[in-house]
């Protein structure tokens, strides 16, 4: 592996830390593969190539991996990628798909193309350019680049990155003299249970039965087990592209040491129809915190009134006025129990829990008595810490953003000049709110005597309507009310609100 990495055309732009990392992880993590991942670093593959494409026509990368991830791995900063179960089963199951594939088509192998792909030597320019595809194949006499993939869930759709890899494939058969005539995604579709099975087993099962299994699947030839052809188009001008992404990249990027940053933005550009929903839901947002910050206080209030008027009083098992409110006394402190136990004459034996936990304390005096090392790294549970990777990934400069939990996180602005927006909405609120809960008080709706104890229908006749509708419609009134005619036949009547900009 020394030789290969000394070898690097961009070795002198490699910081040497990065490298010594590199080596450490590579030897770590992926030892059986090392040469294998040190060979990568030589060029751009076709797993890699359509993350360059992506970035180049200024689209977002949805596929394996972001052009900044390439570059990075490319000058050493990055490690390739741990082993999922999804890529393992692409690995574990390839041959499978091949011979499932090889049935089905009556094709053969070509193994002389495969072969002079091996061989050839590097087009002047675009040595960068490295890969070797699945299989080159002839069927009905026509020869075909295939590669195959074992996904989790099939669908016969052609993602670009599987797209480009064949496109990359057919640019390094031309450049070593191979005439390609078409391209094949070929998508082994079997149960998910069944290619879990088999990825864990397939090592156990020889030849003859695996086989069996391709012959099987060819047969049956139906959703759920059977290989799906998908051709591909051959066009020249996606090899034209990716060759042109893949030289700036490699020259621009990898062989100056520079790693790209896409995806920077100053403001939020969005389509006029998704800026202004985007609006309306920051306004529900706002306008619904505020009314339930000012019912929340009035729910405490009044729960604290109920505790001043109970004080003393003995009400446990007893009905109150209204029973769609409960009201019932704290629990009891388990502490103060304890204690009141022992002071009237309890032993700790006949109070002690039936749950036992152990003293870390006692436990280690006992290591301690007995001669153990209390330092010993054996009695400690292993643990990685996310602050400091998060230190150590912002020490190398990494993009963030990219490793933050999928969704948003929502708040009010603490803001000094949004706290006037933040008031104006809470006013408004109270106005609402306050007038709804006032008109709807029993001493507004009756007679004292309505609600007299020793009144037998006094539950059940209680005149207090239950309220409907939405939240968000009393609030779209008590905001359309505080906007003046003109502002309200705006075709953008949000922001017609203070901060809304």
């Amino acid at each position: 592996m020394k030789q290969i990495l000394e070898a690097l055309p961009q070795l002198s732009v490699i910081a040497q830390t990065d490298a010594n990392r590199w080596v450490e992880g590579i030897t770590r993590h992926h030892k059986q593969r090392a040469s294998w991942h040190a060979k990568r670093l030589h060029g751009i593959g076709g797993s890699e190539m359509g993350a360059l494409v992506s970035f180049y026509r200024g689209e977002s990368s949805s596929g394996f991996s972001t052009i900044k991830e390439v570059v990075e791995g490319k000058l050493m900063k990055r490690l390739p990628s741990f082993e999922t179960f999804h890529m393992r089963r692409g690995n574990a199951l390839e041959d499978l798909a091949r011979q499932v594939f090889l049935k089905k088509s009556f094709g053969s192998v070509d193994l002389a193309a495969m072969h002079a792909l091996s061989i050839a030597a590097k087009m002047p320019g675009y040595e960068f350019m490295v890969g070797n595809p699945d299989d080159i194949v002839i069927v009905d006499g026509k020869r075909f680049v295939v590669d195959y993939k074992v996904p989790n869930t099939f669908s016969d759709s052609i993602e670009l990155d599987y797209e480009v890899q064949l496109h990359h494939y057919a640019t390094l058969s031309k450049f070593a003299g191979v005439r390609i005539d078409g391209l094949i995604l070929a998508k082994l579709d079997i149960p998910p249970q069944l290619a879990e099975y088999l990825t864990k087993n397939v090592a156990n099962i020889g030849p003859q039965r695996l086989e069996e299994l391709a012959e099987s699947i060819s047969r049956v030839d139906l959703p759920g087990c059977r290989i799906v052809l998908l051709p591909v188009e051959l066009k020249t001008a996606l090899q034209a592209e990716l060759l042109a992404a893949g030289k700036d990249c490699w020259n621009d990027f990898v062989m100056k040491g520079l790693v790209p940053t896409p995806g920077q933005y100053g403001k939020l550009e969005l389509k006029g129809d998704v800026e202004l929903n985007l609006a309306r839901y920051q306004q529900q947002y706002v306008m619904a915190k505020s009314g339930i910050s000012y019912l929340t206080s009035i729910a405490n209030q009044a729960s604290s009134g109920m505790a001043e008027l109970l004080d003393d009083v003995d009400f446990e098992g007893k009905s109150l006025p209204l029973s769609v409110v409960g009201v019932k006394p704290n629990g009891l402190d388990s502490t103060r129990v304890v204690n009141e136990a022992l002071l009237r004459g309890a032993t700790e034996e006949e109070l002690q829990s039936e749950v036992r936990t152990y003293s870390v304390t006692a436990l280690l005096g006992e290591i301690q008595r007995l001669g153990g090392q209390l330092d010993n790294q054996e009695l400690y549970e292993a643990g990685l810490d996310a602050e400091k990777a998060e230190a150590y990934l912002k020490e190398q400069g990494v993009d963030m953003a990219t490793l933050r939990k999928p969704g948003v996180a929502v708040r009010i602005s603490t803001k000094k000049e949004d706290k006037t927006v933040s008031r104006h909405y809470e006013e408004r609120a109270a106005e609402r709110f306050g007038a709804w809960i006032d008109e709807s008080l029993i001493s507004n709706q009756g007679e004292e005597s309505d609600f007299r104890v020793d009144d037998p229908s006094a539950e059940t006749n209680m005149p207090i309507e239950i309220e409907t509708g939405h939240l968000s419609l009393a609030l779209a009134d008590a905001f359309q009310a505080s906007v003046s005619i003109e502002e309200q036949e705006s075709h953008y009547p949000m922001r017609a609100a203070p901060g809304l900009r």
